[in-house]
């Protein structure tokens, strides 16, 4: 179970905007699969444990305004480390425009 804060903004044929919000250590997204490659848009940049199918954890420091890409097929759990709130936007990429 979730217990970082997701807002969707935007959710249309193409794209996918979802604001996740971590109020404190420990939040986490829950364990999800990424249906679609995505961007990650770091608002306040932050220390996250990103726990892979295989229950490896790796450590993931964000930058904030640095975006990154990631894969469709992706499976994780995020848990936010960073000793405080933690703001990221994930934009996913359903489809090409016409």
């Amino acid at each position: 179970m979730s217990s970082a804060h997701s807002t969707v903004s935007l959710d249309d044929e193409r794209v996918r905007v979802t604001t996740w919000s971590f109020a404190a250590d420990g939040d986490n997204t829950g364990w999800h699969v990424h249906e679609y490659d995505y961007v990650i848009v770091p608002v306040t940049g932050g220390s996250f444990a990103v726990t892979g199918p295989g229950g490896e954890t790796r450590e993931l420091a964000q930058q904030a305004g640095a975006p990154y890409l990631g894969h469709a097929g992706t499976e994780h759990d995020v848990v936010n480390a960073s000793g405080g709130r933690a703001v990221f936007v994930e934009i996913e990429l359903k489809g090409a425009g016409e």
